[in-house]
C-alpha cells in the first residue's frame, strides 16, 4: 500500500530515465533570482484566468472566487512592478511593498505619453479599484485577509459584487495590452 503513495516522489532526485519530466527544476531555489519577470507575468496571467473560469463553475461558493481575486491582484502587481523596474526605489517611504497604488500612478504617466488619454485613464480606474479592494496583497490570501488588510483603509461599500465575466474579458485585454508595452519598453531600451 504504502509503494503507491507518490508523496516521496515529489520532490526526489530524478534520474534522467523520463523521455519528459513531468515538472520542473528549481535552480539555487531562494538563492538567486531565476524567473524572467515577463515571463512570470504571464504565466501567471494564464493562471490567474484558468482561476476565474473556475470561481464561474462555482458560483454556489463564495469562497472559489479568493483564488482568482488573490491570483488577478497578485498578476497586476507583477505586470507594474515589471513595467515599473526601479519600483523599489520609487516607492514612498513605509509603504507597503505590495502597495500598487504608487505604481499605478507612475505608469499612468509614462503611458500618457504614447497612449489615448481615456484608454489610460480606464485602466487606472481599474487598477485604483483593485488597490483599494485588496491594498496590501492580503485580502484573498487566508479567511481573515480582508479584516487584515482593510483596517487601516476599510471600503465605504460594505457590499461589493464582482461581476467574474467582465473580470475574466478585463483581464485579458489588461494582460494582452501590459504585454505589448513590455515588449515596446524592452524594444526601446
Amino acid at each position: 500500500m504504502m509503494d503507491n503513495l507518490p508523496f516521496d516522489k515529489v520532490f526526489a532526485k530524478q534520474d534522467g530515465q523520463a523521455e519528459r519530466f513531468p515538472g520542473f527544476l528549481l535552480e539555487d531555489h531562494g538563492k538567486h533570482t531565476r524567473a524572467e519577470p515577463k515571463v512570470l507575468a504571464w504565466v501567471y496571467a494564464e493562471a490567474t484566468l484558468r482561476t476565474i473560469d473556475f470561481g464561474l463553475e462555482n458560483l454556489d461558493t463564495p469562497e472559489a472566487g479568493y483564488p482568482a481575486l488573490f491570483m488577478a491582484r497578485h498578476t497586476v502587481e507583477l505586470y507594474l512592478k515589471g513595467l515599473v523596474p526601479d519600483w523599489e526605489t520609487q516607492k514612498p517611504k513605509g509603504k507597503n511593498r505590495h502597495a500598487i497604488d504608487y505604481l499605478k500612478e507612475i505608469l499612468s504617466e509614462q503611458l500618457k505619453r504614447d497612449y489615448d488619454e481615456q484608454e489610460v485613464q480606464a485602466l487606472s480606474k481599474f487598477l485604483t479599484q483593485f488597490s483599494k479592494l485588496d491594498p496590501k496583497s492580503m485580502a484573498f490570501r487566508y479567511q481573515d485577509g480582508a479584516v487584515v488588510s482593510l483596517r487601516d483603509d476599510p471600503l465605504s461599500d460594505p457590499e461589493i459584487w464582482i461581476d467574474f465575466q467582465a473580470l475574466k474579458q478585463s483581464l485579458s485585454m489588461i494582460f494582452e495590452a501590459l504585454d505589448k508595452i513590455w515588449g515596446k519598453q524592452n524594444s526601446k531600451a
